[in-house]
């Protein structure tokens, strides 16, 4: 009796180890046919059509119909149900919550955006995020009980299990648990700037296996690395944080474009105001345009300095403002640096930080999907995982 549970239980196990292999094998390609899938799983052909039709039962895969040409049985083809589950990626920053929803297969379908301040209790910031969520679901018509997964990105310093340690931007945010507030669902928690550089990895344009140095560039501002194509978070998830050097003056920049606007103008919409003088060839804004890229060079020139990449892009909102922001930014590097790197802007903009936030998400539901020690795979329905 011993050794036949035994050997039920190395059966178990076996199925589970050829589930995630075939569902591996299928996520990767995008669509497979099962021959390809014998191929690339290494199982025999039985274990895979047993294995097929079981995680097409449980709504797992689809079997897409086959087009029928000639004679003999057409080749079945299989694909992942991208839409079995959702991700939701947030941006909590110092004036506002931006979200964004995507599939598992990381296809954004919505985005969301509402106003805070600094001054915003945090109770009421994380309700926010929280309206985020929701208006993402509602956009792409999702039920949020499907929203199996939350990425967060916020200022500061954050540590490894999801508690912001320091945030200087926002008065009460340093000790917000953010893992905790959202532990309904499978959570995951970085630094804005660490994000908006995976997001730039993942669904910008540059190379992904380069050394990169991402200047995060907005109305908060923050360096990230990539190097050998991994995002470094560094021992306790503060690489590249230069906030507390005294030559790093990244708060008093903004003034100089905040100055050369009309004082009536929201703070919000200051800077953008700058670089759209600046690109009519207004001479003051133009001179403020180059005094801040001056001091965001100082930052990126010792980053450079250690790091020697082949690549700085320019993300964050102000990417937006590259065709009057770059060339400044090029000379001033060009003054500071034996070697200038490659100068890209990116082109995901202000939802740089929420894509990223999304993909870390993406990334731990596929630890959940694809690690053999997580048992059966469930029968899919609206739940969680």
């Amino acid at each position: 009796m011993g050794s036949s549970a035994v050997d039920g239980g190395d059966h178990s196990r076996l199925r589970q180890l050829n589930e995630r292999a075939v569902l591996a094998s299928v996520r990767a390609a995008g669509e497979l046919r099962v021959a390809q899938i014998v191929e690339q799983s290494g199982l025999g052909r039985t274990a895979v059509e047993e294995v097929l039709s079981s995680l097409v039962t449980r709504r797992w895969l689809i079997e897409e119909s086959p087009a029928i040409r000639g004679r003999g049985r057409p080749a079945r083809s299989y694909r992942f149900r991208a839409k079995a589950g959702y991700v939701a990626g947030l941006d909590i920053g110092a004036f506002s919550v931006r979200g964004v929803l995507t599939d598992l297969d990381g296809r954004m379908l919505a985005n969301a955006r509402r106003s805070v301040t600094p001054e915003t209790p945090r109770k009421q910031r994380l309700a926010t995020a929280d309206r985020v969520i929701a208006d993402c679901a509602r956009e792409a018509g999702v039920p949020e009980a499907r929203v199996w997964a939350v990425g967060a990105g916020t200022t500061g310093l954050v540590d490894a299990a999801g508690t912001v340690v320091r945030a200087n931007a926002i008065p009460d945010w340093g000790g917000t648990d953010l893992a905790g507030h959202f532990k309904a669902r499978l959570v995951v928690v970085d630094n804005d700037s660490q994000l908006a550089a995976l997001a730039e990895q993942r669904r910008g344009g540059a190379d992904h296996s380069a050394d990169m140095v991402f200047l995060h560039a907005g109305r908060r501002t923050g360096l990230a690395l990539v190097l050998d194509g991994q995002l470094r978070r560094g021992a306790f998830g503060a690489a590249a944080d230069m906030s507390a050097l005294r030559g790093v003056a990244w708060e008093a920049a903004l003034e100089y474009l905040h100055d050369v606007v009309p004082v009536e103008i929201p703070t919000v919409d200051k800077a953008e105001r700058a670089f759209a003088a600046a690109r009519d060839g207004d001479r003051a804004a133009r001179a403020a345009v180059r005094k801040y890229a001056r001091a965001m060079a100082v930052a990126a020139a010792t980053a450079i300095a250690i790091v020697d990449p082949r690549l700085l892009v320019l993300g964050g909102a102000f990417s937006q403002a590259a065709d009057v922001l770059l060339e400044p930014l090029a000379a001033e590097l060009d003054r500071l640096c034996p070697r200038v790197p490659e100068l890209h802007a990116s082109s995901l903009g202000a939802l740089c930080v929420a894509l990223g936030a999304a993909s870390l998400a993406q990334d731990a539901i596929n630890t959940r999907l694809l690690s053999p020690s997580r048992g059966p795979l469930p029968q899919l329905s609206a739940r969680s995982l």
